[in-house]
């Protein structure tokens, strides 16, 4: 009975403690993974909304058909205003045409160099969402990997709302079943 008692006792107290702090740990690395997973998730269509936003308001300042029309009025007025000016120093009338045309040829290609930088201002936006889902596609659950294939695949027709929309609703449902997948059986059982 000593014997027992005297050995016993700490054997099982020692495995009891090497049992809890065992699944102790294993808890709470799935709770990390859990986390770290959403994080990323979230990381990823934050970085996809601030691309469309950027979109949008590039194509807002210089894609539409009235941004065209303003951009051709102002360049007929520089134009005149060109010739105009030449006309008022004293050249022919044909001096004056090809100043007015220098000057509408200037404001064009001021106007192109101002586009094209507001295209390449979306650069950043692009890398932001190629980093932030470069985690999401070494994961291994295969329909978030999917889901993040998804969003990189709707890039490409960043302006397309429902194309966008379904693919960050399909990460964000497999990163839900995968978060779901990974709890113990009777975390699901009580959460139903």
């Amino acid at each position: 009975m000593t014997l027992l008692k005297d050995f016993g006792m700490p054997v099982l107290t020692a495995f009891l403690a090497w049992w809890l702090t065992r699944v102790t740990h294993k808890s709470t690395a799935r709770a990390v993974a859990r986390t770290t997973l959403e994080s990323q998730a979230e990381a990823l269509v934050s970085a996809v909304l601030q691309l469309r936003g950027s979109a949008a308001a590039r194509r807002t300042l210089w894609d539409t058909p009235i941004e065209t029309v303003r951009t051709i009025l102002l360049a007929s007025l520089a134009m005149a205003g060109g010739a105009a000016n030449a006309t008022l120093a004293g050249a022919s009338q044909r001096m004056s045409g090809l100043v007015g045309f220098s000057s509408a040829t200037a404001f064009l290609a001021e106007e192109r160099r101002h586009t094209k930088t507001a295209a390449v201002s979306v650069i950043p936006q692009t890398a932001a969402v190629v980093a932030a889902a470069v985690p999401l596609l070494h994961h291994q659950d295969a329909a978030v990997v999917a889901g993040a294939q998804g969003i990189l695949d709707a890039m490409s027709h960043i302006e397309d709302d429902a194309r966008v929309g379904h693919a960050v609703r399909a990460l964000n449902e497999a990163v839900q079943a995968a978060v779901q997948s990974r709890r113990r059986w009777w975390h699901r059982r009580t959460s139903s």
